[in-house]
């Protein structure tokens, strides 16, 4: 009997180890967006997003690998119009960012989706760090405006992560952060924020 409780506390510690969270695009916006799930491990077909709905995909568990959702208004990738969500995982720890360097023109970002009305990341885990961009705002605390920020700007790169929490949480990326929660019917009846 004792044998088989190691293995089955062996088999759970492992199971524990080895969980991993979901990375979400939650598009609030007024219109609908694609996005290229993009890394070392795979290239994405565009993934349409309708407006008020959102995206999710479990994170790649590979250590040092980046993963950068490419979001556009279009079914392809166009240079100077595309906001992305970037992640990365080192050391069983999460990085992750919202970067504009691709869109930006100096303190503008009319040309990246999700802007105008605001950008916003977070995650369900208690030691995470999380970051909002108000519609329209240079925000290069929060936001990638340029590559090199802390050189460039004179600010720190707005990086955020999760010290201890592991994989297991789930980070959500906002377009339009400004505009409502995403709701849900529970139980066919009550309406409830998907992702407040």
């Amino acid at each position: 009997m004792q044998f088989k409780n190691i293995i089955f506390a062996a088999a759970l510690q492992a199971g524990l180890a080895a969980a991993v969270g979901n990375a979400i695009i939650s598009n609030r916006c007024p219109y609908d967006v694609y996005v290229f799930s993009v890394s070392q491990l795979i290239n994405s077909a565009p993934i349409k997003v309708p407006a008020r709905s959102q995206y999710k995909e479990q994170i790649k568990n590979c250590n040092g690998c980046n993963t950068s959702f490419k979001v556009s208004k279009t079914d392809k990738v166009v240079g100077g119009a595309h906001t992305q969500f970037e992640y990365t995982v080192a050391g069983n720890q999460l990085w992750y960012d919202i970067s504009l360097v691709d869109c930006a023109k100096g303190e503008d970002g009319a040309n990246c989706p999700g802007w105008d009305k605001g950008l916003a990341v977070d995650s369900t885990g208690s030691t995470c760090g999380k970051s909002a961009c108000k519609g329209g705002s240079f925000c290069p605390a929060q936001v990638y405006f340029v590559d090199q920020p802390l050189i460039k700007q004179g600010v720190q790169e707005p990086v955020f992560t999760c010290p201890g929490a592991g994989l297991d949480v789930d980070v959500t990326y906002k377009l339009c952060n400004d505009e409502a929660p995403l709701k849900r019917s529970i139980a066919g009846r009550l309406l409830a924020d998907i992702d407040a």
